[in-house]
């Protein structure tokens, strides 16, 4: 087993404990003193980063149809949960400052425009000064290698999987990538050792019972996304090692 303890990233802004991708879930897992949060982020109509993890509002909003035909405006004024709106990027930028770490997972609608999402996110995180403190993921091979090619150095940039093929580690290879991102069904020992070797983050997602979040430290993963992060902070706590 590693010797380095997991960090404990809330998913989705702590969705176990508030509305999902809204500022009030990144207070809460600051309050639980996460090691980060995951948050979801995706286009405004008119450009702006926003936390929203669907293509369309009404599963998680008072709203219906795509977020991508919503100006900001609009979107400050839907109820994302508990009368929260949905927050920008910047917003969370701002909330986070430094105090854990920021992953941010690019999704890419049908219809998305990857530079566009790229450039936009990548600016909010030079006006923040956020580089030393936040990720940046995607399930998205285009979006991926787009980050890499137009990322500053310093920059964390992880490939999501349900479990890494060979396409994924042959663009985590050319492009220098700094992680993989697994869900718990792909994670395995070699898999995290490949990772190790090639000098990447082995992160996996979303673990939410204590057995798998045991395994999950056992195989001596970089970082643990869940629910309910207090889960892995309990196993965590009482770990031999």
């Amino acid at each position: 087993m590693s010797h380095d303890t997991p960090l404990v990233i809330a998913h989705r802004a702590t969705m176990g404990h508030a509305p999902e991708n809204t500022l009030m879930g990144i207070r809460q897992g600051l309050h639980m003193r996460c090691d980060g949060v995951e948050v979801d982020v995706q286009l405004s109509a008119d450009g702006v980063p926003v936390l929203f993890h669907d293509d369309e509002l009404q599963r998680t909003t008072n709203a219906t149809g795509p977020l991508a035909n919503r100006t900001y405006a609009e979107l400050q004024r839907l109820n994302a949960g508990e009368g929260e709106p949905v927050p920008s990027l910047r917003d969370a930028l701002q909330l986070v400052d430094g105090q854990m770490l920021l992953v941010a997972e690019l999704k890419i609608s049908p219809h998305a425009d990857v530079p566009a999402l790229c450039d936009a996110v990548l600016a909010e995180i030079d006006r923040a000064g956020a580089l030393p403190w936040i990720w940046l993921w995607s399930f998205d091979a285009e979006t991926v290698i787009e980050l890499s090619r137009r990322a500053p150095r310093g920059r964390r940039i992880a490939h999501l999987c349900v479990a890494p093929t060979p396409d994924i580690w042959q663009i985590a290879a050319e492009h220098r990538l700094d992680g993989i991102s697994m869900h718990g069904s792909g994670l395995t020992a070699s898999n995290v050792a490949a990772c190790r070797t090639h000098d990447m983050a082995a992160f996996v997602w979303t673990v939410n019972e204590r057995v798998d979040i045991r395994h999950c430290i056992e195989l001596g993963v970089t970082g643990i996304v869940g629910d309910y992060p207090e889960r892995i902070q309990a196993a965590l706590s009482d770990d031999p090692d």
